[in-house]
């Protein structure tokens, strides 16, 4: 898409009904143990957080996070207490991802330094372009409500998976 005006366009994905069920399975290893899930994270270099208690829990046991995707929210409703000095800020309604949160996390997974994007919105789609844009061998964390946290590694298998589940979103002009 060209752009040939000063005014910048946004595209939202919005997620269809019938993909909410099938994105409300985990997509990796889910862990119910803290404890376990902290040990798997040892054997990996880049770590992507999306969420606010994943996040919190990692930093919590000085585990090093590459790029952390928050909310301020848990459940929808409690609010965080995490604090950064440094974060962007980017606008996601639920149910969507907007075409500038993903050039956002796109721009921070090639970044040299480590990064949080704080929502204004929901975070939870979000793991979709973290995957789409990870480097081979990233490891995604995300919080799998009332079950635990699911540890998603990007290779090519599930780039293709998810390439696949985002092809059945709609897009519209916000």
């Amino acid at each position: 898409m060209e752009v040939r005006d000063k005014y910048q366009v946004d595209l939202c994905f919005y997620l269809p009904k019938e993909i909410r069920k099938e994105l409300s399975r985990p997509y990796g290893i889910l862990f119910k143990s803290t404890e376990k899930l902290l040990k798997y994270v040892d054997n990996f270099e880049r770590i992507i957080s999306v969420g606010d208690v994943v996040t919190q829990e990692l930093l919590k046991n000085d585990k090093r996070i590459f790029l952390s995707v928050i909310d301020g929210k848990t459940k929808r409703n409690i609010k965080s207490s995490m604090k950064f000095s440094k974060y962007i800020t980017v606008k996601n309604e639920p149910g969507i991802i907007r075409l500038s949160a993903m050039s956002y996390i796109k721009s921070a997974l090639n970044s040299f330094s480590n990064s949080v994007i704080y929502v204004d919105g929901e975070e939870d789609l979000l793991v979709i372009p973290a995957t789409l844009y990870g480097k081979e061998g990233d490891l995604i964390i995300y919080g799998q409500p009332n079950a635990g946290a699911v540890a998603l590694e990007v290779c090519e298998a599930t780039k293709w998976r998810v390439k696949d589940i985002f092809s059945k979103f709609i897009v519209k002009k916000c």
